[in-house]
């Protein structure tokens, strides 16, 4: 499936449902947590930082913030987004950290979702499998590390306390949480023609997981587009990439009936 935007762009999109009922956030509130620091991976982070003149942690930050923005963007039309970006509280960091512990992230293989039937699947999400355990990264020395894993997941949220959902719903009145569980970007090495040619693909893979306030997991995607090797700008990079990443989001959580014909988003760019 091809999506145009500032020009031919491809993205993919899959998920892993974990309800048999519609998924509906029409003029409901959503609260998006962003992702750890140490849940970025990515192979082009020296690049990115020689060509922009950026830390990592500044690299870091600028994904996230657009992230957030491009997920209110696609989302302020048909329901209500609350971010901890937007929040004027030096409570905030705080908040963040009692969120971040008080979950976990696990990965599903997609090789050994494809097939399921939606009760397996149900039955699958409750049984970690000891060959699936998912290692998190980690900071040195400024340098994210992390453990690396060729094989296509979806990486997922785990709550492991109501109360933290309980009271992040006291704080921001809130429907559903939308986890943003990890960013990652990888060289695409597989059309050895192109990487002879030095023209090949880099693979933005966006992972996400969808609560309602009281528990129960929804659905858990990975919205995925790709860009050229020779482009460094983070401002293009982002401007060009990561409003497909939100619009697929999007298209997951909400009903095709309610999608109008044209359903590319209008970017608006805060990143100038």
């Amino acid at each position: 499936m091809a999506v145009l935007f500032c020009g031919s762009i491809k993205a993919q999109h899959s998920t892993l449902r974990f309800t048999d009922q519609a998924i509906n956030l029409s003029q409901k509130s959503v609260l998006v947590v962003p992702f750890e620091n140490k849940m970025y991976l990515s192979d082009i982070n020296k690049a990115l930082a020689e060509h922009n003149n950026l830390s990592s942690d500044q690299i870091i930050a600028r994904f996230t913030a657009a992230i957030d923005q491009s997920i209110y963007y696609a989302f302020q039309e048909k329901c209500k987004v609350s971010s901890f970006y937007g929040i004027k509280d030096s409570t905030v960091v705080e908040d963040l950290s009692y969120v971040y512990d008080n979950l976990d992230l696990e990965y599903e293989l997609v090789s050994n979702t494809e097939d399921k039937s939606k009760a397996e699947q149900l039955k699958a999400k409750l049984k970690k499998k000891e060959d699936n355990t998912y290692q998190k990264g980690q900071i040195n020395n400024g340098q994210v590390i992390t453990t690396r894993d060729i094989r296509e997941r979806y990486i997922k949220t785990i709550i492991k306390d109501q109360q933290m959902l309980d009271s992040m719903h006291f704080k921001f009145d809130n429907d559903y949480f939308l986890f943003v569980n990890q960013l990652d970007i990888k060289n695409d090495y597989s059309d050895m023609i192109a990487v002879q040619q030095g023209s090949f693909d880099r693979i933005i893979h966006l992972h996400y997981t969808l609560y309602s306030k009281d528990g129960n997991i929804l659905t858990t995607g990975i919205s995925k587009t790709s860009f050229s090797n020779r482009e460094n700008d983070i401002n293009k990079i982002i401007t060009n990439n990561f409003p497909i990443l939100a619009q697929y989001i999007f298209e997951d959580l909400f009903p095709p009936i309610e999608e109008k014909s044209d359903s590319k988003i209008k970017l608006k760019n805060p990143w100038k």
